[in-house]
């Protein structure tokens, strides 16, 4: 069978350096393994803020990316410094809409696309998605990593009207969506009641399968937590107060335990928190590492730690894949009604908690065991075996439409 032409539009793509780089970059990767035909219609790099120039795009696919002149609104248009809200509908980087949509069009005649898929959460890209789809009258998938915040974030009030409003039309245009995790796509059925059940489809992240270093074992325990912290969302007091706690009985101290944070946030802002609970000596804030180096480093903890509050009940952090990789334990805080609990049941040597005293319990149980061997990763959880799962929602669609035709 020829392969079919696919148009993937997403703002982050290498060298950006951001957590939302990895899907879109490694389906457009293995797609093109698979023997598909993609394309990539992006931003160009000049909008990034952050840029990680190790990860090496492969020239067979370097050659089909193709940037869209991008600019970030609310540093055009600044009144005393700031930007208006409201110019921030859909997001900043809404004036990328129009040259895209140029670009895209000239790629679909050009390269003969077949399909369309689009990611989140830059609704920006799914604006462009159904405009295309419209134009061309081709099948489109609408991909959302994470559900709009007013879904979930009661504190999100910014334009929720207008919000909902683009995302109905998404909804209403694409030929599927696509979600990360079950309670999402679960979410968005009693959302759209109207909508068919089978319009909404699930494709988890992944780990990219690559080679990484040898596992090593530090002097001291070793406890990491690698990406983003939030003030609304993850919580770092419950785990301070079980730290405090075991430094108290003497389990734990300077000489033999360490608690890092990688790339989360200035230690400044925790600065206070650190002293209440008197745990200062414990506790390192690092700057933001390339993703290579990210990975290797999860590989040299003792333990890997996840911190998912309630408000991110409906998704799955990608980092968690990337732990998996790592096949050192899992540290996961997160309520157990939750997305993240739902994963985490299936992952090996994972504990999962949520009140401070079980955290006490489990950083208890991680630091008094023997270390032991890495544990095998499943397969099952790789970026590759979604893309298999997105080759075969293509051609499904790619069939339906031969079928009308």
């Amino acid at each position: 069978m020829a392969a079919n032409s696919v148009l993937l539009i997403a703002f982050e793509m290498p060298p950006a350096r951001s957590a939302g780089v990895q899907r879109p970059y490694r389906f457009a990767e293995y797609l093109l393994e698979l023997g598909w035909d993609p394309y990539i219609l992006t931003a160009t790099t000049d909008v990034y803020q952050r840029f990680d120039h190790d990860l090496q795009v492969p020239a067979a696919l370097a050659g089909r990316i193709y940037r869209a002149k991008a600019s970030d609104i609310s540093k055009k248009i600044a009144i005393a410094g700031r930007s208006p809200d409201i110019l921030a509908v859909p997001d900043r980087f809404w004036p990328w809409y129009f040259p895209a949509v140029e670009l895209g069009n000239s790629l679909i005649k050009d390269k003969n696309i077949q399909l369309l898929w689009s990611t989140y959460p830059v609704m920006t890209s799914h604006l462009i998605g159904r405009k295309l789809s419209l134009q061309h009258q081709l099948p489109w998938v609408a991909d959302f990593r994470d559900p709009l915040q007013c879904h979930y974030n009661p504190a999100y009030q910014h334009f929720n009207a207008i919000q909902r409003y683009l995302e109905r039309k998404v909804m209403q245009q694409a030929s599927k969506v696509v979600t990360t995790c079950e309670a999402a796509a679960q979410l968005y059925r009693r959302i759209y009641p109207q909508l068919p059940a089978d319009k909404f489809n699930v494709i988890e992240n992944g780990y990219v399968p690559t080679q990484l270093p040898m596992s090593t074992r530090p002097d001291k325990f070793t406890l990491l937590y690698s990406g983003a912290l939030y003030g609304n969302g993850r919580d770092v007091s419950p785990l301070f107060q079980a730290i405090s706690d075991l430094k108290q009985q003497g389990v734990i101290g300077g000489h033999n335990f360490v608690l890092k944070f990688r790339g989360s946030a200035k230690a400044e802002k925790f600065a206070s928190d650190l002293q209440r609970f008197s745990i200062s000596e414990l506790v390192e804030f690092l700057p933001a590492v390339p993703f290579a180096e990210a990975q290797a480093e999860m590989m040299g903890s003792s333990a890997n730690l996840l911190i998912q509050d309630e408000i991110f009940n409906f998704q799955v952090p990608g980092k968690l894949y990337d732990y998996v990789q790592s096949a050192k334990p899992l540290l996961a805080i997160c309520p157990p009604d939750s997305a993240t609990a739902d994963v985490c049941r299936r992952v090996p040597d994972c504990l999962r908690v949520w009140q401070s005293s079980e955290i006490k319990s489990a950083l208890q149980q991680l630091i008094s065991r023997p270390p032991a061997d890495t544990t095998s990763v499943p397969e099952s959880f790789s970026r590759f075996q979604g893309a298999v799962q997105l080759a075969a929602l293509l051609t499904q669609l790619s069939s339906q439409t031969a079928q009308r035709n």
